[in-house]
């Protein structure tokens, strides 16, 4: 039987779970996740061919993908708070794990262990959110849009911090893990502390293959997951190659490339919540969704062509690529939460399972284009993959 809301920390009125404890572990969860991500390849190589890094993230973007299809009927056994709680403290040891390896097998393991649970920590994070929202839909973009700039600028600051810890000398690379795992000890401890009266919706029960349907038959839902699909593959393919990108090709430090890494995603910082607040109130989400696209096209694109550039002139490439992320970002997130509650967790693990989709067909995407083309030129692929996405938007109604 469903035992949500049942289990013996459950003391506090859930009233007192205020909404800006969602901003809270929403920063440190990317936090904790950017400190790695952008160093993950380069780390692996010296345990796995190049060629393997690919296979690998596919490995745990898979398995991410099966545990999203059946994780309502987890949810409706356990709870959220357990899950998340089980969650964070096995990818917390899986992280020091990896800051500790010495071998293959274990930084394999502990790596596909981390790629599979860190896209369920944001669901679970997901469904916080959406149940302390309630029904109070008008809001639901500026707090979106509040939620993602406060997360980008944990975002900016990770991969300086990343840059600090690692410096110009690549055996300085567990220390991020390191890092890592002590941010999400904080994560578990404000979990434990602050959620233990969190009240679990009904979470529907449906058939894996009719939830599917339902999905797929809603026009606009899907319109938007095919969107945000095609905004994940766009970081996939920026987090995998980007960095691998500038440190072998160009073969800039790892401090000037979280320098120009941290300069880019302070875009978000600047743009996602005035962009959530403007489709609140006056233009909605389609339009802005649709200039995201065209933005995320000429960019990636450019990248091929920016060999010689200075620090500065990658540093602005990054910051006008972000604009348009975070104008598809903002938009995605603000446009799909309008139309789900706390209690359509199937509905929004579809949602978040573009992301370790993305991460799969990115991984493996990003690897055939290199067997046949020059590094610099995947990133011209990459712009043209952003184009269906102006087309895509055609398709859903708007919000306004």
């Amino acid at each position: 039987m469903p035992v949500h809301g049942r289990h013996p920390l459950h003391r506090r009125n859930p009233a007192h779970i205020g909404f800006w404890l969602i901003y809270v572990i929403s920063v440190i969860f990317t936090f904790h996740t950017l400190l790695t991500a952008y160093n993950n390849s380069t780390y692996m190589e010296q345990f796995v061919n190049p060629a393997v890094i690919g296979a690998l993230y596919s490995i745990g973007s898979a398995l991410a993908v099966f545990s999203f299809l059946f994780i309502s009927r987890v949810l409706r056994k356990v709870g959220n708070v357990r899950l998340t709680l089980w969650l964070a403290i096995i990818e917390l040891l899986s992280l020091v794990a990896l800051g500790l390896a010495t071998d293959p097998r274990t930084a394999i393991i502990a790596f596909v262990v981390f790629l599979t649970l860190n896209p369920l920590l944001y669901l679970s994070i997901d469904i916080f959110s959406e149940s302390l929202i309630g029904d109070n839909e008008d809001s639901t973009g500026s707090k979106r849009g509040l939620t993602l700039g406060l997360m980008s600028m944990a975002a900016v600051i990770a991969p300086l911090t990343m840059g600090y810890l690692v410096g110009d000398d690549s055996s300085n690379l567990p220390n991020t893990y390191f890092a890592s795992a002590a941010v999400m000890t904080l994560f578990v401890l404000i979990i434990i502390a602050r959620f233990d009266s969190f009240k679990d919706p009904e979470y529907k029960e449906i058939k894996v293959l009719q939830a599917i349907q339902s999905f797929w038959d809603n026009t606009d839902v899907r319109g938007v997951f095919l969107a945000h699909f095609l905004l994940q593959f766009f970081f996939a393919w920026m987090v995998i190659y980007f960095p691998l990108y500038l440190a072998t090709e160009i073969m800039l430090p790892w401090d000037e490339i979280g320098a120009i890494i941290a300069v880019g995603l302070f875009a978000y910082v600047l743009f996602e919540y005035p962009i959530g607040i403007v489709a609140d109130r006056w233009t909605g989400e389609k339009e802005m969704m649709a200039i995201g696209f065209v933005i995320l096209a000429v960019a990636s694109a450019s990248i091929s062509y920016m060999g010689a550039a200075t620090v500065a002139g990658w540093m602005a490439l990054m910051f006008v690529s972000r604009i348009g992320a975070s104008l598809v970002e903002a938009t995605t997130e603000s446009y799909f939460f309008k139309h789900v509650d706390g209690s359509d967790a199937n509905v929004m693990s579809f949602f978040r399972l573009t992301r370790p989709l993305a991460n799969l067909i990115g991984a493996l995407a990003g690897t055939i284009t290199l067997l046949y083309l020059p590094f610099n030129l995947i990133f011209v692929i990459l712009g043209l993959l952003m184009i269906p996405g102006i087309f895509i938007t055609l398709t859903i109604k708007d919000t306004k």
